[in-house]
């Protein structure tokens, strides 16, 4: 028979081809059995899962032939069983699915009858979905892809004694062409003009359209208004395969790209399958504001901590002021009582104790204050020095030696100025605890402020002389409750906090440690231009 053949069993054989071609595009594994519980078909994605080569490899074999375990494979039988003596369908059952790797694996399986030209019950077709990932993670996922009704003669080749070809491969069509009008899904194919020459699936429905209406028609004329489908379509006809994403009339779609080749090689159109996620992606914006209150309060959690910290060193300092003031109150009284003038330096004395209680309790107010996160443009310079000076006030590099440098021009950043205070507190604070037991060598903290500006960046080192981190651990720092330190001197939450913070700002963290010759911990901001 020429190429140019026209028949009609031509034809037929070329639709049957093709939709077996997008039956094995599809990325469910199906598959149909006779009475007998043999498999009589399935796809390449179940011929995947089972460990076969070829999808015919799989006729004639039945669940104990497949990799399975013999329990899963009594209880795949007995739901089987079950559709065929009653004939009707089963939905969403979620059953156990070890694959030919032995992997143990979750499915949400659909099973529907398959019914003869006279409506008797001749075998069973199943939809398996991949649900391990949304069992593992507690529903975070509900992909609801089911089988709706098959229509009859699904099994008429598999069923009747092998009858003419016209005949074997109309019937083949119609099978294919009921998987694919059952799945909750949109499937078309394209030539390699961009032409739509398939368009199916049960999701065609939720936009407005019916089975082939759009074939003929150009996909640069379909959907001219939607560029994220038209630069896929444009990928997806250079021969690439891929999961691209967009959104139709409120929908929200993932879809694959599958080339099509023709038997020399060459590149003939493409295969398209969309698939409804707007559910997903619901979630997954619950998700992410559930995200960031779980943030915001890790965030207060170790603010909170670090004015504890700060608070108690204020209040030692705040008791040898008041001791001064008392000193002072006295004098001032039994000057008062004798009529002579105030000392000048008493006065001065008791002008810089004033200035230090309104320092220190401006400090506690602005780092205890929540919701401080207004964005503003700093100078990083002054930042700095004004956090060491908070540091310092508080008594937490009192008795270690700290020093500074920063370029003689201010370095502007824009960010949360109470956020960025808080991850200097951290650093500096942690820099100093790591030097406090060093002995052998200088017990120091350097903390450099410099900009590159090429990149973009303003950079914060700060490095102490400590005892290093371990290796082992450098992986972990990062993590929730993870801490080096002692019982009780640390939350195991500045770090990752500190992190959490900068890359909101748009910045990062990274940290280099050499245990017995200390940390490194640097951090970057993106710089902006001066006020005007």
């Amino acid at each position: 028979m020429s190429s140019r053949d026209t028949t009609p069993s031509s034809a037929v054989s070329q639709e049957a081809a093709l939709l077996r071609r997008i039956l094995d595009a599809l990325p469910y594994p199906i598959f149909w059995k006779g009475r007998e519980l043999r498999y009589l078909g399935c796809n390449v994605a179940f011929a995947k899962v089972a460990g076969l080569e070829h999808p015919d490899a799989v006729v004639g074999l039945t669940d104990f032939d497949l990799p399975w375990r013999k329990e899963d494979s009594d209880f795949y039988r007995e739901c089987d069983r079950r559709v065929l003596e009653t004939g009707a369908p089963l939905g969403e059952l979620e059953e156990p699915l070890r694959d030919s790797e032995g992997r143990q694996r979750w499915s949400q399986t659909s099973k529907v009858p398959l019914r003869d030209e006279q409506g008797a019950v001749r075998g069973v077709l199943g939809i398996l979905v991949d649900i391990t990932e949304r069992r593992g993670i507690q529903e975070q996922l509900q992909v609801a892809v089911a089988a709706s009704e098959v229509a009859n003669g699904m099994l008429k080749a598999e069923m009747a004694e092998r009858a003419a070809m016209e005949r074997a491969l109309a019937t083949s069509e119609l099978r294919l062409r009921t998987v694919v009008r059952g799945a909750q899904m949109v499937i078309w194919a394209l030539d390699a003009r961009g032409t739509f020459t398939f368009s199916d699936g049960g999701g065609l429905a939720a936009l407005g359209l019916k089975p082939g209406q759009v074939v003929g028609q150009s996909v640069f004329d379909v959907y001219g208004g939607a560029p994220e489908i038209l630069e896929d379509t444009h990928r997806a006809l250079t021969g690439e395969s891929f999961t691209g994403g967009a959104e139709v009339a409120g929908i929200h779609y993932e879809t694959r790209y599958t080339p099509v080749y023709d038997e020399a090689g060459g590149l003939v159109g493409t295969i398209g399958i969309a698939t409804d996620v707007t559910e997903r992606m619901r979630y997954h914006e619950l998700l992410e504001e559930e995200l960031e209150r779980t943030r915001e309060q890790l965030l207060q959690v170790e603010r909170l901590a670090t004015l504890g910290t700060l608070a108690a060193g204020v209040g030692h300092e705040l008791r040898n002021i008041s001791t001064v003031l008392n000193s002072l109150r006295g004098s001032f009284t039994e000057c008062a009582q004798r009529g002579v003038a105030l000392d000048a330096e008493e006065l001065e004395e008791l002008r810089w104790a004033c200035e230090h209680v309104a320092t220190h309790g401006r400090h506690l107010m602005d780092l205890g204050r929540p919701g401080q996160a207004k964005v503003e443009r700093l100078d990083l310079r002054e930042l700095v020095s004004g956090t060491l000076a908070m540091l310092h006030t508080a008594g937490i590099i009192r008795h270690v030696k700290v020093s500074s440098s920063a370029p003689e021009s201010p370095v502007w950043v824009e960010a949360s100025r109470t956020r960025v205070e808080q991850v200097l507190l951290n650093l500096v604070g942690n820099a100093a605890d790591a030097v406090e037991s060093v002995r052998d060598r200088l017990a120091e903290v350097r903390v450099r402020v410099f900009q590159d500006e090429r990149e973009g960046f303003a950079s914060c080192c700060v490095e102490d002389t400590g005892v290093g981190i371990p290796e082992a651990s450098l992986a972990s720092i990062f993590e929730p409750w993870f801490t080096t330190k002692p019982p009780g001197r640390g939350t195991g939450l500045g770090l990752p906090v500190v992190r959490t913070i900068l890359q909101e700002c748009g910045g990062d963290l990274s940290v280099e440690s050499q245990v017995g010759k200390g940390s490194v911990f640097t951090f970057r901001l993106p710089t902006v231009a001066p006020p005007v």
